[in-house]
């Protein structure tokens, strides 16, 4: 589980429109975990390059409508010269060319990423966990985006039968949350949580890689194989349940 408690994250926002530019300074400000280094446009192609290597973040927010391959090309420049930051994206639209541009790009390294639509965050907390969490090096997906990123993949049967809200719990569970931890960050009940598992689980028990003894451990590690971020010590810490 997320300690409430943890070190300050130096923050970049790129963010395209006005408005959401607002609302990121006078959201985030009230955060003490974040340190927000300067909140700015996209601007011209390089531009967010030149400011994370005068800046320095551990993490890079961009949010934007749309991507495009010219700045997904340099989000995979940014994580060549800044290996350890991590990036968070936002956006409103999206295509399959662009979903296959961003499953190489979540491949590209060991740092944390999240890819989310904007539309999704309807809370403030909802967006301060992700940043901490993209920090720490966790690997963050909308439900529907994870959902469109497994599709058309035949060898995992089991993730293409999951439901939005499954895809979501199993994204958290991947990454070591509890039950317990699951539900508070959800906003729902335990035991709802615990109804969504055991949906999940009787899903996964026609994989024929699943573990019989470690239904958890099983469900995550077919997650995160398909992320490409499988780690033994994620996977560690998943069977001790803890985070």
């Amino acid at each position: 589980m997320i300690e409430t408690k943890t070190e300050t994250v130096n923050l970049l926002v790129v963010e395209e429109q006005e408005i959401y530019r607002e609302i990121f300074a006078s959201t985030l400000s009230k955060n003490g975990d974040v340190n927000i280094l300067r909140i700015s446009d996209v601007g011209e192609s390089g531009s967010i390059n030149r400011a994370v290597g005068s800046l320095n973040p551990d993490v890079l927010l961009l949010s934007i409508k749309k991507l495009d391959e010219e700045i997904i090309e340099e989000l995979g420049r940014i994580k060549e010269t800044a290996p350890k930051m991590g990036i968070i994206i936002l956006i409103v639209n999206y295509n399959p060319q662009d979903i296959e541009l961003l499953r190489k790009l979540a491949l590209c390294g060991g740092s944390g990423m999240a890819l989310f639509l904007k539309q999704s965050l309807d809370k403030v907390q909802q967006l301060s966990r992700m940043i901490t969490a993209v920090k720490q090096g966790q690997v963050i997906l909308d439900p529907p985006l994870a959902n469109y990123m497994f599709a058309g993949q035949p060898d995992c049967p089991f993730l293409k039968q999951l439901t939005a809200r499954e895809l979501e719990i199993l994204s958290l569970l991947s990454q070591g949350y509890t039950n317990q931890a699951i539900a508070e960050t959800l906003y729902i009940d335990i035991k709802t949580v615990e109804h969504h598992l055991n949906s999940m689980y009787s899903k996964l028990k026609a994989d024929p890689g699943y573990n019989t003894k470690h239904l958890r451990v099983s469900a995550a590690r077919l997650y995160l194989e398909k992320m490409g971020t499988i780690y033994q010590k994620e996977e560690t810490k998943v069977l001790a349940g803890v985070r």
